[in-house]
């Protein structure tokens, strides 16, 4: 008679053995911002092996979350001439005429390349350009001072 299963043997969970390639792409995944159960299930790991890993070599969140504070862009936090020269306004907000708003922009978002930051300068440039073409299509005295 045939047994479906053989008592003088005990049962193992079968384990799951990866190689380095397959771990740092598990890495990458997960500090790119993926959830734990969402990258071991897409790379067949187990999920409590995956958080192990993470908190002995160091990459959960936290810890590259720490790391990144540390590498701030240099001159994150400052005020460029542009920005300068808005705060230096008296003016209440919304009395800036779009002309003088695109003006400061522009010179905000060229202090910002100078900077190394032309992703922020972009979208700058692509603020102030929508601003000046709504100021071509919008009625006149539309944006008068108050």
């Amino acid at each position: 008679m045939h047994t479906r299963y053989n008592h003088d043997m005990e049962h193992h969970r079968l384990r799951k053995y990866r190689g380095p390639e397959t771990w740092a792409r598990v890495r990458a995944a997960y500090v790119a911002g993926e959830s734990g159960p969402a990258v071991a299930r897409r790379f067949d790991v187990g999920l409590s092996n995956m958080r192990r890993r993470a908190m002995e070599e160091g990459w959960t969140r936290i810890r590259i979350a720490a790391g990144l504070d540390g590498q701030l862009p240099r001159g994150a936090g400052e005020a460029g001439p542009g920005l300068q020269a808005l705060l230096a306004l008296d003016a209440p907000m919304g009395t800036m005429e779009p002309a003088e708003a695109v003006r400061l922009a522009t010179l905000h978002a060229a202090w910002l390349v100078s900077e190394g930051r032309p992703a922020e300068a972009m979208a700058l440039v692509k603020a102030a350009d929508a601003l000046r073409q709504l100021e071509l299509h919008m009625p006149l005295g539309m944006f008068a001072r108050r």
